[in-house]
């Protein structure tokens, strides 16, 4: 394996398998933000920060082992909100749930909204070397389940935020708390964001809609794919947005199949699978000019099933690949990383976050490059999802360019521990030629 370990961090108590990386501390140097949540729902109980060694800047909550298990992404985010050159971290604070809609699933109790809410959910400012409160932004109650920022005010910069519920709501608000706009549909799970019609303010496309900056609906086609707004038990996994080299944009989502549309919502491939939960948008091949990189987590989530990770063109839609992944790892996510550092071609990077399987490395051929391991002490064991098997070995990945070269590197994370693994192998360089002292040639 060419892959080796740059730091290895336990995380006994306060560890969790959401992260988010960036400069906390002011040296200009990657730090590592570890949230914990109660599962089951997106209420944050616990944020720590560290150093890429390993070194405690600060820790606000009530850490527990109960509370690094992921249930969904967790509306957390490193930013400088105030635009003076350093970070502050964005997280949400929820409303009381009054009347909570709750469920068992798998022997866990799911609380994804409430019938009646107490108070206001609000975004809290804290300051990045220290944890500290600075500033609160109140929200509309349900709105808890991501963040993601964006300029829906022409500001030039991303000062503006959408936050969304779980699966019925989202909300377009700006710096100060203003709720620019309010849009009820099948949302999904996580929102992508652009500025696909140039005129300075970014789209949102999340679920099967595209929402311009001022709210303005400019196409909804839950509808067409047979979803129901109130019951969206067949949901939007992935959204995302590519711009192509001849600048035509194309919005690409997956649920039980893999599409691509234009911005005017207009289909132009599709390819059916039981569960498209991860599209992420790149170029990993020269073959042709874009890829999509889609994970089919496959049915059933237990010991016996498993996932394909699959590489299509994106302007065509033909399969380029499909490898499939050993059995249990059913859990796998993937997304793009600059492993081998070679000009315009990413890799792969999969996540078995299941079984107990390592995390690998593709890439745009379909060759693993390298393999991760994830150290069983520093996993999880649960029960997949009420539907059977008991899956160890759980963990995500992340990746960052910790040192600022021209590579990324790999940071896998689970409930107790924290590996980072940079790529060993020398840069590939081309031929240096014409060498001389006398460099105006």
């Amino acid at each position: 394996m060419s892959a080796h370990i740059v730091s290895s961090i336990e995380t006994p108590d306060f560890g969790g398998m959401m992260l988010r990386v960036g400069d906390l501390n002011g040296d200009g140097a990657p730090d590592l933000l570890l949230t914990q949540s109660e599962y089951g729902s997106r209420e944050i109980r616990c944020l720590t920060a560290l150093t890429i060694t390993g070194e405690r800047l600060w820790q606000t909550g009530s850490p527990s082992p109960a509370n690094g298990r992921v249930y969904s992404d967790l509306p957390v985010q490193i930013y400088d909100w105030d635009n003076d050159g350093i970070n502050e971290v964005l997280t949400i604070r929820q409303a009381h749930y009054a009347e909570p809609c709750e469920y068992m699933d798998g022997g866990c109790r799911i609380r994804e909204r409430a019938t009646r809410y107490e108070g206001k959910a609000a975004l809290a400012v804290l300051d990045g070397l220290t944890g500290r409160e600075k500033t609160v932004v109140p929200l509309p109650p349900p709105a808890d389940d991501c963040l993601l920022l964006a300029d829906l005010t022409g500001r030039g910069r991303r000062e503006d935020f959408v936050v969304k519920d779980r699966y019925w709501n989202m909300w377009g608000v700006s710096r100060d708390g203003t709720v620019l706009w309010h849009w009820q549909g099948a949302t999904g799970h996580y929102p992508a964001v652009a500025d696909v019609d140039g005129d300075g303010r970014d789209e949102v496309f999340v679920g099967y809609a595209l929402i311009d900056h001022d709210g303005t609906v400019l196409f909804d086609h839950h509808k067409h794919y047979g979803i129901d707004r109130v019951n969206p038990g067949v949901h939007s996994d992935a959204n995302a947005i590519l711009r192509l080299p001849d600048g035509q944009w194309r919005l690409l989502f997956g649920n039980h199949g893999v599409h691509c549309l234009t911005p005017d919502g207009r289909e132009i491939w599709r390819h059916e699978m039981e569960e498209a939960q991860h599209v992420v948008l790149g170029r990993f091949s020269q073959e042709t000019a874009q890829q999509a990189a889609v994970v089919n987590r496959g049915m059933p989530r237990n010991e016996k099933g498993s996932a394909d990770l699959y590489l299509f063109d994106v302007e065509t839609g033909r399969q380029l690949w499909k490898r499939t992944q050993p059995l249990g790892a059913w859990g796998a996510n993937c997304q793009d990383v600059r492993w081998t550092g070679i000009d315009g071609v990413s890799e792969i990077l999969l996540a078995r976050s299941a079984g107990g399987w390592p995390a690998v490395i593709y890439n745009g051929k379909g060759d693993i490059v390298d393999e991760l391991e994830v150290p069983q002490a520093y996993c999880g064991t649960y029960d997949s999802g009420g539907l059977g098997g008991i899956n160890t070995g759980v963990h995500y990945c992340y990746r960052a360019d910790v040192f600022g070269d021209s590579r990324e590197e790999v940071i896998v994370v689970g409930w107790k521990g924290v590996r980072i693994y940079a790529n060993a192998r020398p840069l590939a360089l081309p031929t240096l030629y014409n060498t001389t002292i006398y460099r105006g040639m």
